[in-house]
């Protein structure tokens, strides 16, 4: 009788998440800060506000202004994403936490309007290198590192899509780079060695020159302290982030169940 009633409850726990992970797939939702969280922007608030442990001070550099209107459809509420009007940029200081030296994942969702010559995504660069750039050449998005052995970057080979939503995630594990687009890797380049800065600020939506400025919409930009796998790198993509049945979760599960 007891492996009977065990066996029901695994059957229960797997329609649960089977259901959970259904609804989340076509909704999406913001993402939860982590130990690897370096910083991490909602966009959500009248205010720029880093929500990770780093809290990170932000500065508009020109109009501040959000879009609750053309949003990629978030969880549990009607979220807001920045509009990049072409001359606004979000300068984040010289924040030495946001340049790690062994590994980096930078991502964003994007809604461009504009994808002429260069568009920046965030970067940590100026004329000469920083330590990386995250950007879009003529509607390409290209995901370039700079370490101690030189600049290397990941490119796509087909270009983002204007006026849609489209997430763009560039991952470095100090033995390659690689870029994906949705969740899907679409450029990898052998690179190694640490990460080098130079004292440039770490810019959303443009570069330390203040060119080449994004014109559209940006949200949920994160800035990670390791090389996120593909399937965590952006977990709205598919289900909730961090929904593991571990023996912490599953007395809440075995509750959720009872009722």
């Amino acid at each position: 009788m007891l492996s009977i009633k065990w066996f029901y409850a695994f059957a229960c726990v797997c329609l649960l998440f089977s259901t959970m992970t259904s609804s989340f797939a076509e909704k999406g939702f913001d993402y939860l800060p982590d130990e690897d969280t370096l910083g991490l922007w909602h966009f959500d608030e009248a205010k720029v506000l880093d929500v990770s442990a780093n809290e990170v001070e932000a500065d508009v550099e020109g109009k501040s202004a959000w879009d609750a209107n053309q949003d990629w459809n978030k969880e549990a509420k009607p979220g807001k994403s920045f509009v990049f009007d072409g001359n606004t940029v979000i300068s984040l200081g010289e924040a030495e936490v946001l340049i790690p030296k062994v590994a980096i994942t930078l991502e964003a969702w994007v809604y461009p309007e504009d994808l002429t010559g260069w568009r920046l995504i965030c970067t940590n660069w100026d004329g000469p290198p920083g330590a990386y750039h995250l950007g879009v050449e003529n509607g390409i998005a290209k995901f370039h590192i700079n370490t101690e052995k030189g600049v290397a970057f990941a490119g796509a080979a087909k270009p983002l899509e204007l006026e849609e939503w489209q997430h763009v995630a560039g991952t470095y594990d100090a033995s390659k780079i690689k870029l994906y687009i949705n969740g899907k890797e679409v450029g990898a380049t052998n690179h190694g060695g640490k990460l080098v800065g130079a004292g440039f600020d770490v810019i959303i939506g443009s570069k330390n020159t203040r060119q080449f400025n994004w014109k559209g919409l940006m949200d949920e930009v994160r800035i990670s302290g390791i090389a996120r796998d593909a399937d965590v790198l952006s977990p709205n993509l598919a289900a909730p982030q961090a929904v593991e049945f571990t023996a912490a979760s599953l007395p809440i599960l075995w509750g959720q169940l009872k009722r």
